[in-house]
Parts: structure tokens; C-alpha cells; sequence
């Protein structure tokens, strides 16, 4: 039952109103972490995996352990997003951390723009991708690709790669677009099998 309620409220939710959602949370002059994520609820999962492949995307990629610790956290969103909890579990002295309202807002609102492309070039599709228990499917690749970032330090581009097909399957999932999932999943397949060339 609560897989089901866990589709709908997820189906409900646009990529705005998650960036809507974050920005009622940020009230008053401090507000925590853990608070803004309650607030998104469920649908905080997949912004938070986009947030470190797109990283990987950029030159932090070549700083020595980013690779492993944004691997890293991947791994545990994923698992988390499988283990179907409601909200996101973190650290009580993460989930704690507080931080200035207004600064907090303009970092929230720079993601309008790419959360505007979003709703509008996607689509519900393929719904059974992106709902239980097919939906385990991107869920486990990205918890396989993060795991093994860390094995995958020194071999350049590899990171940003395997950062950048996270990426579209965190934005499927993100606004329930089973046919950018499937892209994502068949962009994994490459990239694993290249990878695998490798060694």
C-alpha cells in the first residue's frame, strides 16, 4: 500500500513543485536540512542523485577521492530509494545542520530553469518503468554504478560517464518519464560494456 501511495504522490509531483515545495520549507532566517527534505518527502531521492552525477559531469571530477565519495553517496541514495523509505535517511548531525534561509533560496531557484526544461520537454511515459516493482530496475543500475565508481578512480572520464547516465536516470525517475529511464538504462549497458573493454 505504501508503494502505491509512494506512485501516486510521486506521479503528482512535478520537477516545479519540488523546487516549490523546497522554497516553503526555507522559512525564517535559518532553516535545517533534514527540514527541507522532509518537505520535498519522497520525491527528494532523485534530485539528490542528480546532484552528484552532474558533479561528475564537471572538472571536479579530476580532484583526487570526489570520484569515491560521490560514488559513494549515489550507492546510498539508490539504496535507500529500493528500500522504499519515505524520506531520505541521513546523519542526525547532517539532517541538523542549518543554513541561511535567503542563500538557501537563491541555490533553490538556479535549479528553475533546468527544473522548467524538464516539465516541460518530459512526460509520463512508459509508466512501468518508474512505478513498483519495475521502477527497482534504474534503481539498482545506479546503486551498481555508484558502487563501483571507487574501483574506477584513476581511469579518466570513466567518472564522468558513468556520472552522465545517472544523470538521465535520475531525471526519468525525477518526473516519471519511463522512455528517458529506458534511454538511461540502455546508456548504462554501453557504458558498462565499455568500461568492461577496458580491464
Amino acid at each position: 500500500m505504501r508503494d502505491m501511495r509512494d506512485a501516486r504522490q510521486d506521479a503528482a509531483c512535478g520537477a516545479m513543485e519540488v523546487i516549490d515545495s523546497a522554497e516553503r520549507a526555507l522559512d525564517g532566517k535559518k532553516s535545517s536540512l533534514g527540514e527541507v527534505i522532509d518537505a520535498i518527502g519522497h520525491a527528494s531521492y532523485a534530485p539528490l542523485l542528480m546532484v552528484p552525477a552532474l558533479a561528475l559531469v564537471s572538472p571536479l571530477s579530476g580532484v583526487p577521492g570526489f570520484t569515491t565519495v560521490c560514488g559513494i553517496l549515489i550507492a546510498s541514495v539508490s539504496a535507500q530509494m529500493m528500500l522504499r523509505r519515505p524520506t531520505l535517511w541521513l546523519p542526525g548531525w547532517l539532517r541538523r545542520r542549518r543554513m541561511n534561509s535567503q542563500r538557501a533560496c537563491q541555490f533553490v531557484n538556479w535549479f528553475r530553469i533546468p527544473a522548467r526544461w524538464l516539465d516541460n520537454v518530459t512526460r509520463q511515459r512508459l509508466s512501468t518503468l518508474v512505478t513498483p516493482p519495475f521502477s527497482i530496475l534504474p534503481q539498482a543500475i545506479c546503486l551498481f554504478l555508484g558502487a563501483i565508481m571507487p574501483l574506477l578512480e584513476l581511469v579518466p572520464f570513466t567518472s564522468s560517464i558513468l556520472g552522465a547516465v545517472i544523470g538521465v536516470l535520475a531525471a526519468g525517475m525525477f518526473v516519471r518519464d519511463g522512455l528517458l529511464v529506458l534511454a538511461g538504462m540502455l546508456l548504462a549497458a554501453l557504458a558498462v560494456g565499455g568500461v568492461a573493454s577496458i580491464f
